[in-house]
């Protein structure tokens, strides 16, 4: 299990939902954080971030079970094949 990247960040709940997500959530939740943390902050802020965090989850497990065929891969390269964006929105 992946540890969760500036964990104290977040509110409890929603470092909670982050931790329930699974390998490929808390792989969203640190890649936001490290390369767009302020954009995370704003949408902790605006209390959207849950929603957003959703969205993108239920969008890369999608892509990776449809991509049996390229077990070959990193799930990252998947998403990024499957033209989804890896930055959290801007606020």
């Amino acid at each position: 299990m992946h540890s969760l990247y500036n964990a104290d960040i977040y509110p409890d709940e929603i470092r909670q939902m982050i931790l329930e997500s699974g390998q490929i959530g808390i792989e969203i939740a640190n890649r936001w954080m490290m390369g767009w943390p302020k954009r995370v902050v704003n949408l902790l802020i605006q209390d959207m971030y849950e929603d957003v965090f959703q969205h993108q989850l239920l969008q890369e497990q999608d892509v990776i079970a449809r991509a049996s065929n390229l077990s070959h891969l990193a799930p990252i390269e998947i998403v990024v094949m499957s033209g989804l964006s890896l930055e959290p929105p801007e606020v």
